[in-house]
């Protein structure tokens, strides 16, 4: 599951040294650059300062929004700009660096990554030469997603943002400003503009960091486009104090920067909640990079901000932030082969690395394009541009062809692959974290046909009931019984509390709460499976007393196991490192692994049960473990898909018990007919 918050926004690194004609090179915010880089880069590897470096994607978003918007502008001032022209500074700024780091990231994933993986970096790869890869990232943002460690291009979600900001904030503003009648009134109205895009923004951003349990507004532009507008109300406010010829604002002192660096170092320093962000949080980090911005303080040759490793760092700000991702996933994929943890002395050297490579691609790749404008003139840049992405789309066609390449790699790791491959059963009918899903129907079916008059059942819960539906659909199949799907992500099962049950997303409780009202009001289903993460067995056993009352049989599927890492990966790391096949991995049965106070608890509470047809107790931990140990891997093929779901793969060997669970079901319902009769 995202949630490695991928922090920075590399096109602000991009913003051009210049603001126009109306400024010189400001020391000051190429200062700001070095410094929210250096926090980004901080945060991601660990180094101590930096809890919440990831502020720095916002911080950059007030600078090239602040610059951005200034050349916009002050070109439609002096009745000298074009879209066209705009697009091409910017793709000559953002899109060369950017396209050597992608091509090398696609060659280095050619070794260290497995073939699922890789054709999912192969993708995000051209959606961020696309610029569209906020979208991809946040399609792949769901509970299975891969972790954010697997993804060398996840840096690149802030690319998009930016460059579509770039396209909606000059069309709208040269719309504006071509439609009002004087050039107060043009300024005026660009000004009015911007306040109320603004305003609308962060109004969407607070309302959607409470409302959004995916937390999808991480990648939108919407939910991030008053950022970058806090710093064009500044350029446009600028612009619009020198054509009245008014005098220095207020904000123009060093006591004004002095309060936004604090500000901007207190909110890298200190750890913040990431889960919801962007937020209510995020004000303090804008506020500061906006009073520094505003300011304009430092500029002088004497100034601190102007020694020269500050100004360097500043420099090779966007070759750094698109480096350092790269190389950080790479490295811990290399490490974790190899067994080992990530140190200090690694730190270093990745630290190291990523200077290095961004000093070269600096002086190699971002100054000649800027510079060379006579040989790398705009058609060749196109015709450049394009000739890698017909590359790419090329390579991704075989690799999809081909599966991801599985040759280059020996055979004995392929089992591990399948296993991490599989997903959840029935996706479309698995709802997200929203309470949304594919499908349309409100519960998808399973099992065989729905007949009046016979009993049917219904699985609810979460991913960890969900997982068992291929089973539990045969079992249902061979017995006659109908079903329909009620799982929903990161949602157990529950009667809500408003007390017990407040920390839990509101999406989740009222699905919980909705499908308890459909089995309140339908004599059918009559059998209920219920499986959940529970983390107490008080939730359980008093839903299954309500369940109980309303005259349904219940199925519980009992915990099976707590891994606690990736078993898929540790399975060929294993195998990597002794070169060979490993067909049978088992492990001690210890308390931790069985979650043995977990069944405990569950156990004692529904004691009251124990000879109660209608609660029907499954326990996969029979199929998986034996006597004192458990299986993590049997007969060369992977019991479990990641820490603790099952893989899809092996997933039929527990049919045997819910056949029997069923059928001892209907032996109640029998039974219970008799005694009616």
């Amino acid at each position: 599951m995202k949630k490695l918050a991928m922090d920075g926004t590399a096109a602000a690194f991009a913003t051009s040294s210049k603001q126009g004609r109306h400024s010189d090179f400001r020391i000051d915010i190429n200062a700001l650059r070095a410094l929210s880089v250096a926090a980004v880069v901080g945060y991601h590897y660990g180094v101590f300062g930096f809890a919440g470096g990831f502020v720095g994607v916002d911080i950059f978003l007030v600078i090239t929004g602040y610059l951005m918007t200034g050349k916009v502008l002050n070109d439609l001032a002096d009745g000298r700009f074009s879209f066209i022209a705009f697009g091409a500074m910017r793709m000559r700024r953002i899109y060369p660096a950017l396209a050597v780091t992608i091509v090398m990231s696609v060659l280095a994933g050619w070794f260290l990554t497995l073939p699922r993986e890789y054709l999912k970096h192969l993708l995000q790869a051209l959606s961020a030469l696309t610029f569209v890869s906020n979208f991809a990232f946040d399609s792949d943002n769901g509970y299975f997603a891969m972790a954010a460690q697997t993804k060398p291009l996840l840096h690149t979600w802030s690319l998009s943002v930016e460059w579509q900001f770039y396209i909606w904030m000059p069309l709208v503003v040269s719309l504006i400003w071509r439609s009002a009648f004087t050039s107060k009134s043009k300024i005026g109205a660009v000004l009015i503009a911007i306040q109320i895009a603004a305003a609308l923004s962060l109004a969407w951003c607070l309302w959607k960091s409470q409302s959004d349990a995916m937390g999808s507004s991480y990648f939108s532009l919407r939910a991030r486009a008053w950022e970058p507008l806090a710093g064009g109300l500044i350029a446009a406010l600028e612009i619009r104090r020198r054509s009245k010829g008014d005098t220095k604002p207020w904000t123009e002192n060093p006591v004004v920067a002095i309060a936004g660096w604090a500000l901007v170092a207190l909110s890298i320093a200190c750890p913040v909640p990431e889960l919801r962000w962007p937020g209510l949080l995020t004000i303090p980090p804008i506020l500061g990079a906006a009073m520094i911005v505003a300011a304009r303080q430092g500029t002088g040759a004497r100034s601190w901000l102007g020694f020269s490793p500050i100004q360097r760092l500043g420099d090779w700000s966007y070759s750094i932030y698109l480096w350092h991702w790269p190389i950080w996933v790479f490295a811990l994929s290399w490490l974790s082969l190899h067994g080992e943890n990530v140190s200090a002395t690694h730190n270093m050297l990745m630290l190291g690395l990523t200077l290095a490579l961004s000093a070269a691609s600096y002086r190699c790749v971002e100054q000649p394009v800027r510079t060379r404008r006579d040989y790398w003139t705009l058609r060749r840049l196109l015709v450049g541009s394009s000739a890698v992405f017909a590359s790419l789309a090329g390579f991704i066609a075989v690799a999809f062809l081909d599966e991801g390449f599985p040759n280059r790699l020996p055979d004995y790791l392929l089992p591990a692959e399948l296993a991490r491959k599989t997903n959840t059963p029935r996706d479309e009918c698995f709802r997200n974290a929203n309470s949304t899903k594919k499908a349309a129907e409100t519960y998808c079916s399973f099992g065989g046909e729905e007949i009046a008059g016979r009993p049917s059942t219904i699985l609810w819960g979460d991913s960890f009931a969900n997982q068992y539906l291929e089973p539990i659909s045969a079992a249902a199949a061979a017995n006659g019984i109908h079903g329909l799907i009620a799982t929903q992500s990161a949602c157990r099962p529950f009667i809500d509390d408003p007390a017990r049950n407040a920390g839990d997303q509101r999406a989740c409780r009222d699905f919980n709460q909705s499908t308890l009202d459909f089995l309140v009001n339908h004599t059918q289903p009559s059998i209920v499976v219920l499986g959940g993460n529970w983390g107490n067995s008080v939730e359980i056993s008093s839903l299954v007393d309500r369940l109980h009352s309303l005259g349904k049989t219940v199925v519980l599927i009992m915990p099976l196991l707590n891994i606690g890492f990736d078993l898929p990966q540790r399975w060929i790391e294993k195998q990597v490192r002794v070169g060979s096949a490993i067909r049978e991995w088992k492990v001690e049965a210890d308390p931790g692994l069985t979650m043995s106070d977990l069944r405990s608890e569950i156990t004692r509470d529904l004691n009251g049960y124990r000879n109660d047809p209608r609660l029907i107790a499954v326990d996969p931990q029979s199929v998986v473990c034996e006597r004192d140990h458990c299986y993590l891997v049997r007969d060369g093929q992977a019991n479990f898909r990641d820490t603790a779901h099952i893989s899809n793969v092996n997933a039929m060997q527990f049919r045997g018990l819910f056949d029997a669970a069923f059928k001892s079901a209907l032996r109640v319902g029998t039974e219970a007919d008799k005694t009616l009769n």
